[in-house]
């Protein structure tokens, strides 16, 4: 009756053949296995960073440096210690940043957007930012008179149902401010009128009448 092998009586080489042709492939399952169970339990119990605000930049490239030196100057100007975000990947070259935008508003990750001044106003012909006449203090609209950006919404028809070709067809609305003379502006490269908004879902308006003077 033949058993187990004897372990003991093998050579080296052989106990190496013996565990790769029986133990090997159970042991990569097993260790697979737990590294899966160890990403799952810290996805599941590792709490998200808290973002003071999130940025989106169209059509700049930053320095993992520069962003550095942008979220420090952020927060010592809100007197905030939580994190900032700035994402500089987006590009109006890329139509699905649309609804990148969309979801991350929609989720209220996604606060201000700074774009170049035609890229802002076709952004704002989908009507992604407050109106900033409308929604900002008096003293803030009085500070930054001249600043302003004014650009033509969604065109919305009786009952309150969007019309055809309804993108940028709309009243005008303040949709937002020139970012010149802000402390975005040494940051943008050249960027040519660069022009900063508020989200339409954000809750961070308050921050940008800091960031914005």
């Amino acid at each position: 009756m033949s058993g187990r092998p004897d372990i003991r009586s093998m050579t080296p080489e052989e106990r190496w053949q013996y565990f790769k042709d029986y133990y090997l492939l159970k042991t990569v399952i097993a260790v697979c296995v737990v590294i899966g169970v160890i990403i799952l339990l810290r996805d599941l119990f590792t709490p998200d960073p808290v973002y003071a605000v999130r940025i989106g930049i169209y059509d700049v490239s930053l320095s993992d440096e520069e962003k550095e030196s942008l979220s420090y100057k952020i927060q010592k100007e809100l007197h905030v210690y939580d994190e900032v975000e700035i994402d500089d990947a987006y590009s109006s070259l890329n139509n699905e940043d649309l609804m990148r935008i969309v979801s991350l508003s929609e989720n209220g990750k996604l606060d201000f957007i700074i774009a170049p001044r035609d890229v802002f106003e076709w952004l704002a012909g989908y009507g992604y930012f407050k109106d900033l006449k409308a929604e900002c203090s008096t003293a803030f609209t009085e500070a930054a008179s001249g600043r302003f950006i004014e650009c033509r919404g969604l065109a919305v028809g009786e009952g309150g149902m969007l019309e055809e070709n309804a993108e940028g067809s709309g009243e005008y609305y303040t949709a937002g401010i020139l970012a010149e003379g802000t402390l975005f502006e040494p940051y943008m490269h050249g960027m040519k009128d660069p022009v900063i908004g508020v989200i339409y879902e954000s809750e961070h308006l308050p921050y940008f009448e800091i960031l914005a003077e």
